[in-house]
């Protein structure tokens, strides 16, 4: 059985041909390790990038209440 899975470098498609993943894209070979590796730092490049985006998000939405905060205060 090929297990099939996604080319850690261009996306394309990696089929496990023992003891390697091999991409049908670009020829990369990767060890299962190797593999399981390049995943996982991408998926925590993904997670910290995601994080930073929402820490933008915040900020901007707490300085948006607060300036609407300050703006209902006013017309008191």
């Amino acid at each position: 059985m090929n297990a099939l899975a996604t080319c850690p470098e261009c996306g394309g498609i990696s089929k496990w041909n023992p003891p390697f993943y091999v991409c049908s894209v670009c020829g990369l070979a990767l060890r299962r390790q190797e593999y399981e590796r390049m995943v996982d730092k991408q998926k925590e490049a993904l997670w910290e990038a995601q994080e930073e985006q929402n820490e933008g998000t915040d900020k901007k939405r707490k300085r948006n209440r607060e300036y609407l905060d300050w703006y209902l205060g006013s017309k008191k």
